[in-house]
């Protein structure tokens, strides 16, 4: 009994840390891809007015000789919105700088910019829920209300749109040659924005055609799951999904012009640093370090006829 283990003599240190960080999960932002971006000047105040003027009616009655016709009026629609200033910071002490391992600031810096940009989309995200033109899916076989996503749902909801003039945004992507042999040619189509949760009930509507189906040398966004029709997808796990019995999940098919955002010139995004010891009184011995960013920002819905909120359950 005179061996030694480490029970008697056990390491100095029982556990080796890997200072290659692990990467984050980070969703997908989608929700700000198509918003119409328009700028509020520098000491303009932080209140924008968006104006749209409503078409005539069409003129199909015949002018009499020599007789003008009675004439017609413009109408004009005016929307506002004011920007908010937002953002987040945090503070390092000398004590971490000083003893952890890490890149603890560099680190912040990467986070608050994951921040920033996540804060945005979720913004634009819940402007996109308050759309007045709301569908329930009713195609669907699970008994809820709204029921799951179906082809009948999709093709109801562009028939909508097609009839308020709402503009596609992608151009056709052509399958129709011999280096696309096997891919699908895609319609000009809206976009879809929704959460990745319902990923498999949009795979399973009719007719769908997933992404890497799609025709050749033609680009595709990052989040884009596939096509159906008129309506090609874009998923992320911050798609917008509400906490009822059962979930669920709103899916906005938007065309050009549906929607925008505004920044007001100047008080754009910015990072900022303050070095340890930059705080003058208030941090006498060079203790604390802070990183932080802000931004103004507004979004709206600039016109309802543009989009339509599809709410659905999953199967």
């Amino acid at each position: 009994m005179t061996l030694t283990t480490t029970t008697q003599v056990g390491p100095a240190v029982s556990t080796m840390y890997d200072r290659l960080l692990l990467m984050r999960a980070r969703p997908y932002l989608i929700h700000t891809l198509f918003a119409q971006r328009r700028n509020i000047n520098r000491k303009s105040g932080n209140t924008i007015k968006f104006r749209r003027y409503s078409a005539l009616s069409v003129a199909t009655t015949p002018l009499g000789e020599g007789s003008p016709p009675s004439g017609s009026q413009l109408s004009k629609t005016d929307l506002t919105a004011t920007a908010s200033q937002y953002g987040d910071f945090v503070e390092v002490s000398d004590v971490v700088d000083l003893l952890v391992e890490d890149a603890v600031i560099t680190e912040a810096v990467e986070l608050l910019g994951q921040q920033f940009g996540e804060t945005v989309d979720a913004i634009v995200r819940d402007t996109l829920s308050s759309v007045a033109s709301a569908t329930n899916a009713s195609g669907g076989t699970n008994g809820n209300t709204p029921t799951e996503i179906t082809k009948s749902d999709i093709d109801g909801v562009v028939k909508t749109m097609m009839g308020n003039d709402a503009k596609f945004i992608s151009e056709i992507i052509d399958g129709k040659s011999e280096a696309a042999f096997g891919t699908a040619p895609i319609a000009p189509a809206y976009f879809a924005l929704a959460d990745a949760d319902i990923s498999d009930d949009i795979s399973d509507v009719a007719n769908f055609v997933s992404v890497e189906e799609y025709g050749m040398k033609q680009p595709v966004l990052e989040a884009e799951w596939g096509a159906s029709g008129r309506v090609r997808f874009l998923l992320s796990s911050a798609g917008k999904a509400t906490s009822e019995s059962p979930t669920q999940y709103h899916v906005f098919i938007v065309g050009q012009n549906a929607y925008g955002m505004t920044e007001i010139e100047g008080g754009t995004a910015k990072v900022i640093v303050k070095a340890f010891g930059s705080g003058g009184t208030s941090d006498p011995l060079d203790q604390k370090s802070s990183i932080g960013w802000k931004t103004f920002l507004v979004s709206r819905v600039l016109n309802d006829n543009f989009m339509q909120n599809l709410e659905v359950t999953h199967s």
